[in-house]
């Protein structure tokens, strides 16, 4: 491979450090004494991403040898593993990882040597004779890479100097870089895409590389300012990151997003760039273009940057393809499009959908897998990449991945990236997320963003995504691609480095939960924490809800506390310690060590002591009820012909109703339940009947006005349920009525949904009757997301009430909904 000839040309800058191509060259000369390597044997690169990197590979080519660029974060077991299946001489390694290397040297049983950069001084007297660097021949394998195994065991991919040539010299064709461009190096070279575009090309075409000792927000930031970055490579999480920073500032600001929207219909670049000048100075004000690879970018990033004024370009390829496929032309960049194939490239659609490519930059094969690679390059060269595609006027769409869709015992097919897309692009309490099949129906396992969900204060972290976020995205789905459950897992998923989800582990974090509980619940707890504390909550959690725990349980996401049973541990933890938490502080306890230390730092000294329902709802606490139901009166008035003509509401059991105050329990179907409830109940009646409303249903200072007048009270049950429960309770000790809606929620597939047990607490504590009203055909007038009904049959009736004396919560639920449920399946 030949560089530029100005060997006085700056190479690489590195910890402030400046390396020209002549100490490139001189180096790489260097580390080719060091070795005895005969032709075409093998040579490990196994370290973080630094000058020496790029000295070890030369020196391997300039022995005609074979260099095999291991990840720097293999564990010794990993790294064995390539040893044994590559049987290398030599390994090139760091003080970071040489512990690791000798281990996996030992584990491998190899005789490899290994090479200590930190060990290595080239003298300064050290001559060079021939200032070009050999490498082998065109068609002789020059670099193995093992894929990072999303779907099991790592390969090894032979790619020879032909292959990498053929995409440096395709890359110059489409004039994507020049000899003054300056590459910023974040992705680690044992992977193809970094290794072929952030090493090879510059170094190829006599350009500037930046390597960082560290990758934080930090040191880029830095590095955009000093070094003035012109090209900047990346895979979609460090795009999608970079992306909610920007327009989170912009959102911020009624001007910027005015200047934004108005940016998205301009076709100038340059105006773009001058209008968001301050964002690109950020980027250190020469960044000419940003490119995205390893997986593919949602297009509304891709959207987003490009309305900014940046060059945002997205391309194609697999580690085996070396790795360019397709790309999009600088000057014909399509939206959501992996370009068109570059010079010497075919590519084509197979009969199935998969995207099949053939060239020079094709791979020799698997190492030491013959069958395997004659699965993948068929008789007449073409690769089968294994994803699927289309073409639409030569430009490459990716639908997925074949092995990753999910085919659905209907039939239909389903690619789950599309989906995380959607949800993850207005979820600001997810991190990460993935779609699985799992027992013949979709689920999303999600890491939560902890920070965000502490600083909005919420507790019921499972209901809050379920109804925030999730919920969302199913109401607007079709009834095939509706997430029916969730899976909270409190670390990353896992990834590979570049950030692809290895979904085949994704059935263990469901299948595995369990027995990671188990697996916790076995380990001894440490003498520091067998403290008073500590055994007290773990009796009370084992005898009041049957759960095993251990230091790190988190009471919500491994134990499966609701928000429910979190109110009756606070009361507990203040019956039994007196120290009183509010549940906004409990946001910040995340596990039973946590809650530990924060009762000792209270001085909170055991006392016998039980929680008490009926102590809790008793307190008495300031709440401004509404005086007046005017609104209700008005809207009732309103509404009438409505329900007479249009969705023939009837009306039964109202001599159920009680003169004495009730709970009133429904089945929630519309937004019209509320309303038809109104209907039926005399404006004497509708003055003594209180509803409880979320905040999330009454932000407007219009609907906050009308509350106050129409008997209904706003709480916040995400973030202070005891409260929302004490207000409930105040309504009723005033001798009102108050009407709840069990379920939480409008049913969104006309079944009535899990009844959950503050109506039953309230009645049991107070000794209240509950009397159920059921709701039927609703649904069918007005399903969720319809703000008007259509022509239909309504029917409200009113059932005798449920006394809770003597009985359990459970038999107070199950009879209220059971009564509710046999009435609609009978109808």
């Amino acid at each position: 491979m030949e560089f530029v000839r100005d060997y006085e040309k700056t190479a690489i800058f590195f910890r402030d450090k400046e390396y020209t191509y002549k100490d490139l060259i001189q180096g790489a000369k260097y580390y080719s004494t060091l070795l005895d390597l005969e032709k075409g044997k093998r040579a490990v690169v196994f370290s973080e991403n630094r000058p020496e990197i790029a000295f070890s590979v030369f020196a391997i080519w300039e022995k005609n040898g074979v260099s095999i660029n291991a990840d720097g974060g293999y564990s010794s077991e990993e790294l064995a593993y390539v040893l044994s299946d590559s049987d290398p001489k030599y390994i090139f390694t760091s003080e970071k990882n040489y512990d690791t290397a000798l281990e996996a040297k030992r584990l491998s049983d190899s005789h490899v040597k290994i090479i200590k950069f930190e060990d290595v001084i080239i003298p300064e007297n050290f001559q060079v004779e021939n200032w070009v660097l050999s490498s082998p021949e065109k068609e002789e394998v020059a670099v193995i890479l093992y894929t990072s195994g999303t779907t099991g065991n790592p390969k090894g991919v032979m790619l020879t100097v032909g292959n990498i040539m053929s995409n440096l010299d395709a890359l110059k064709k489409i004039k994507l870089y020049d000899e003054n461009d300056r590459f910023l190096a974040l992705l680690p070279y044992h992977h193809v895409f970094p290794l072929v575009i952030n090493l090879f090309a510059p170094f190829h075409n006599g350009s500037m590389v930046v390597m960082l000792d560290e990758i934080s927000s930090e040191t880029i930031r830095e590095a955009l300012q000093k070094y003035k970055i012109t090209i900047m490579i990346g895979v979609p999480r460090l795009w999608e990151l970079l992306h909610k920073g920007i327009m989170n500032k912009i959102n911020s600001s009624k001007a910027a997003l005015y200047l934004f929207r108005t940016c998205e219909k301009i076709k100038f670049e340059w105006l773009r760039k001058k209008i968001f000048k301050k964002v690109h100075d950020a980027f250190g004000g020469s960044m000419r273009i940003m490119a995205s690879g390893g997986a593919k970018l949602d297009p509304d990033i891709m959207k987003n940057l490009t309305t900014l004024g940046f060059k945002m370009l997205e391309g194609y390829g697999l580690t085996e393809t070396s790795p360019i496929i397709t790309f999009n032309n600088p000057d014909d960049a399509r939206m959501g499009s992996a370009g068109v194939p570059i010079p010497g490239v075919e590519v084509k659609i197979s009969d199935d959908g998969e995207v099949l490519a053939r060239g020079l930059n094709v791979m020799k094969g698997y190492l030491n897998r013959p069958e395997t690679t004659s699965q993948v390059i068929d008789s007449d060269g073409w690769f089968h990449t294994g994803d699927l595609g289309e073409l639409r006027d030569g430009h490459l769409y990716l639908i997925g991945r074949k092995k990753e869709m999910i085919v659905l015992s209907n039939g239909k097919n389903i690619n789950p990236a599309d989906i995380e897309i959607e949800i993850m692009k207005d979820a600001k309490l997810i991190k990460e997320m993935a779609v699985t099949e799992y027992n013949k129906h979709l689920v999303a396992i999600v890491y939560p963003d902890f920070e965000a969900i502490k600083e909005a204060n919420i507790t019921n972290i499972k209901e809050t995504l379920k109804w925030e976020i999730i919920d969302k995205y199913n109401v607007t789905a079709p009834k095939y691609r509706k997430i029916l459950e969730i899976k909270i897992v409190k670390e990353e998923l896992p990834k590979t480095k570049l950030g692809k989800l290895r979904r085949f582990k994704l059935s263990e974090l469901i299948e595995g939960s369990e027995d990671k509980q188990e697996e916790k619940t076995d380990k001894k707890v440490s003498e520091e924490l067998q403290t008073n504390e500590y055994k007290k909550i773990e009796k009370y959690l084992k005898e009041n809800h049957g759960v095993d725990v251990t230091p790190e349980s988190h009471l919500e996401l491994d134990l499966g506390l609701d928000s429910l049973d979190l109110v009756e541990i606070l009361s507990f933890i203040e019956n039994s310690f007196g120290v009183e938490i509010q549940e906004d502080e409990f946001v910040n306890i995340g596990s039973i060590e946590d809650l530990c230390k924060f009762i000792r730092e209270k001085g909170g000294e055991y006392r016998e002591g039980d929680i008490n329902w009926n102590t809790i709802l008793n307190k008495d606490i300031e709440v401004d009820l509404p005086k007046s139901a005017i609104a209700s009166k008005i809207f009732k008035l309103l509404t009438a012909p409505i329900f007479k003509f249009r969705l023939s509401l009837e009306k039964t059991g109202m001599e159920n109703i009680p003169d004495t105050p009730c709970i009133f329990a429904g089945n929630h179907q519309s937004l019209a339940d509320g309303f038809a409830f109104n209907q039926a109940l005399s404006n004497k009646r509708l003055e003594k009947t209180y509803y409880l409303a979320t905040v999330v249903q009454f932000k407007t200072p219009l609907k906050i006005f009308l509350a106050k007048r129409g008997n209904v009270v706003i709480v916040d049950i995400n973030k202070n349920l005891k409260e929302t429960l004490q207000i409930a309770a105040k309504v009723l000790k005033s001798g009102k009525n108050l009407v709840i809606f069990p379920e939480g929620a409008r049913t969104r597939d006309g079944e009535i949904q899990e009844f959950k047990k503050s109506f039953a607490i309230l009645s049991k504590e107070l000794n209240i009757p509950i009397v159920p009203f059921g709701i039927d055909g609703a649904y069918e007038a007005m399903p969720y997301g319809k703000s008007f009904p259509q022509r239909g049959k309504m029917r409200l009736n009113f059932f005798p009430a449920v006394d809770p004396e003597g009985k359990e919560l459970e038999e107070i639920i199950n009879e209220t909904k059971d009564t509710i449920d046999k009435w609609i399946k009978k109808s």
